[in-house]
């Protein structure tokens, strides 16, 4: 299997160990955050008084401290080179891109220009004062990407709550969240390292073939925002677990480069949101996936663009409502489809790909993609034994 950036495998027969590996990494983390618990503590009581949302978790809002620490670190100063009038731009051409299937091949293209003009971010060994004003121009640079949408509206939740504090007390705030995220990245690239073996040497060699594209910010990824997303899954299954099992339905949302073929050999049959898969190929994760969903009361929904899925209503359209929602993506789409989900009041849970591989962002042939059944079948709940074995007996069979 060529891995173009991270493999959850790490040239074993399955990603068993990976996952093994990330919940304790994961365990290491909260333990070491109990640092940041008194601001959490004080973030809540604010959240609870104003009545922003329903309180969640400690473990969620550390998770959204460290993510600010870990973008302030690497995109802070990146920050600091737009003024606010191109952001404000960018910001609406994402939108525009989201609302309008039509235009969005105009503002894709628009944005490919812009964002490797403006946004494409460089590596220097400062950034800026942890205050309000600096804050806020993250927010808008990363509102400007189009690629963190989620993030940026539980951020700026934050960013209200530091209005009502001094200045004093801002900074203090954030140089703690900026400090647990430099711990972070040094323990994450011992703990996690292995299954980011790549990352390096596809931003030095291939990334340069996303300029001029609007994916130019996504493909560049740094080593530790695998390493965020993976503790990020870990953390949100673990938060939306109670939700998800009281959910009477289940239902897995594949992408599409889990085909075995790509268009047009793969004779999947769109149905407007998603694709039906018929069976065309016996090797197919997707045609696999679907039999195991048809035997054991999951429905399996193959979609070719997630954002598809998680605009306005059309998520409920295609699933229904209160369904939990098994979401299978790639390292750095999958918080943020969680989130997604949630807001819909799809509660989710999540498996990530073994490796990526799709062609618009990764790979040029494109690669057909892979995940742990079992890890599959342990999210979902079922517990024939025999059925797992056999099922990963195939996978196994299928990928030799």
């Amino acid at each position: 299997m060529e891995v173009v950036t991270y493999s959850l495998r790490n040239g074993q027969f399955n990603s068993n160990q990976y996952y093994q590996d990330a919940a304790a990494f994961t365990d290491e983390v909260l333990k070491e955050a109990k640092v940041l618990l008194p601001i959490v503590g004080r973030f809540q009581e604010y959240v609870q008084n104003e009545s922003i949302e329903a309180i969640r978790s400690a473990e969620e809002y550390t998770f959204e401290l460290l993510m600010l620490g870990t973008l302030w670190r690497i995109y802070a100063d990146d920050a600091q080179d737009i003024s606010s009038g191109w952001t404000g731009i960018m910001a609406y051409l994402s939108r525009l891109r989201q609302r309008n299937q039509t235009l969005k091949p105009v503002a894709d293209g628009i944005r490919g220009v812009l964002a490797t003009i403006f946004l494409a971010p460089t590596d220097r060994a400062w950034s800026p004062k942890a205050s309000l004003k600096h804050l806020d121009q993250l927010l808008q640079w990363m509102e400007a990407t189009g690629d963190h949408v989620q993030e940026v509206r539980r951020l700026h939740n934050w960013s209200e709550y530091w209005e009502t504090l001094s200045a004093g007390q801002v900074s203090g705030d954030i140089e703690a969240a900026i400090a647990f995220a430099r711990w972070f990245e040094e323990r994450s690239l011992k703990s996690l390292g292995k299954y980011t073996p790549n990352v390096e040497q596809f931003l030095q060699e291939k990334h340069r073939e996303h300029r001029w594209k609007e994916d130019v910010v996504f493909s560049a990824r740094r080593r530790v925002e695998y390493h965020l997303n993976m503790v990020g899954a870990e953390i949100m299954n673990r938060s939306f677990r109670a939700d998800f099992q009281q959910t009477k339905h289940k239902a897995v949302i594949l992408p599409a480069c889990m085909r075995y073929h790509s268009k047009p050999k793969c004779q999947a049959r769109s149905n407007g949101l998603s694709c039906e898969c018929t069976g065309c190929e016996p090797k197919c994760r997707v045609n696999m996936l679907m039999k195991l969903g048809q035997k054991h009361g999951f429905s399996v929904h193959l979609v070719p663009h997630e954002s598809s899925v998680f605009s306005g209503d059309a998520g409920k359209q295609l699933i229904g409502e209160g369904v939990g929602i098994v979401g299978i993506a790639c390292v750095s789409n999958l918080v943020s489809g969680g989130w997604k989900a949630k807001g819909l009041g799809l509660p989710p849970q999540c498996v990530l790909l073994d490796h990526c591989g799709c062609r618009k962002h990764w790979h040029e042939q494109g690669i057909p993609t892979d995940i742990n059944f079992g890890r599959l079948y342990q999210i979902i709940g079922i517990t024939d034994e025999k059925a797992a074995e056999n099922a990963e007996k195939a996978q196994g069979a299928a990928a030799a």
